[in-house]
């Protein structure tokens, strides 16, 4: 099985006055648990927006993965749809919660000449 896959995740688009196009960034993915199951890949390499939301990328992936990939991140299949109690992502490292849905990816850290977010779906292990 291929571990890395890459994906044109949105062709640029004209946006606002005089046709400016956003700029594309690089994306990174890793997939972990199950969600490495249900998308047949650890990591998946894309470009995006520099607009885009964490909600967008999720929303797209599970375009892209089908409905159960969708149950698994989100708790609620209609608007507005909040993360999964037992999902965790993270963002350049740090874990993110339902507020930070709408909020656009942010860039790396480290400040690299090529912008690189890393997010972890990872859901969390129950015990008993």
């Amino acid at each position: 099985m291929n571990n890395r896959m890459y994906y044109d995740f949105h062709n640029p688009t004209p946006s606002g006055e005089g046709g400016h196009k956003e700029d594309i960034v690089n994306l990174r993915v890793s997939f972990m648990g199950i969600t490495s199951s249900l998308t047949g890949t650890r990591e998946l390499a894309l470009q995006i927006p520099d607009t885009t939301t964490l909600r967008g990328l999720l929303d797209d992936l599970e375009q892209r993965y089908g409905p159960e990939f969708g149950q698994r991140v989100y708790r609620n299949a209609k608007p507005p749809r909040l993360l999964q109690m037992c999902t965790r992502i993270f963002i350049n490292g740090n874990m993110v919660d339902d507020s930070a849905l709408d909020e656009i990816l942010p860039p790396p850290e480290d400040g690299g000449e090529y912008p690189d977010v890393l997010v972890f779906i990872l859901p969390a292990a129950t015990g008993g």
